[in-house]
């Protein structure tokens, strides 16, 4: 008889869906094909986790939201218990929050000028936009 897998640690506590979690603990199986489910939230996390050792799993959290356990079950048919909580949250994005997220803005120029060929964003700035050049004022 094997004993049950017990998550023990976390690394990150929190984050946002996809977060890369490393998971410690005790007896999460003796090889990768031991590891049969992987919960963190709630979610099932067993397609992105990797098995490194019997004390250590990463996984990639899913989309769940609040606190909640780390549940490992082996092939064993053990499903395991968790002495801490992973915290998932959606992460909101705006005007001035920064993003890892190239944004092309010719596509915005060009349909905004109705161009057919690409322009750069800087030759559509104006040399004063504001109109506070002394020289060019009458």
């Amino acid at each position: 008889m094997s004993l049950a897998p017990v998550v023990t640690g976390i690394s990150p506590i929190e984050g946002v869906p996809g977060t890369k979690v490393t998971i410690r603990g005790e007896n999460l199986g003796n090889r990768p094909e031991d590891l049969v489910g992987l919960t963190i939230c709630g979610v099932d996390c067993l397609m992105t986790a990797e098995w490194k050792t019997s004390n250590k799993i990463v996984a990639r959290s899913g989309a769940g939201i609040g606190k909640g356990d780390i549940i490992v079950t082996t092939v064993q048919g053990n499903r395991g218990t968790s002495t801490v909580q992973f915290k998932g949250y959606q992460e909101t994005m705006g005007p001035l929050k920064e993003s890892a997220v190239w944004v092309d803005e010719t596509i915005f120029l060009n349909m905004a000028f109705g161009r057919k060929r690409p322009m750069s964003p800087a030759s559509a700035l104006q040399d004063d936009p504001l109109g506070l050049s002394v020289e060019g004022n009458e």
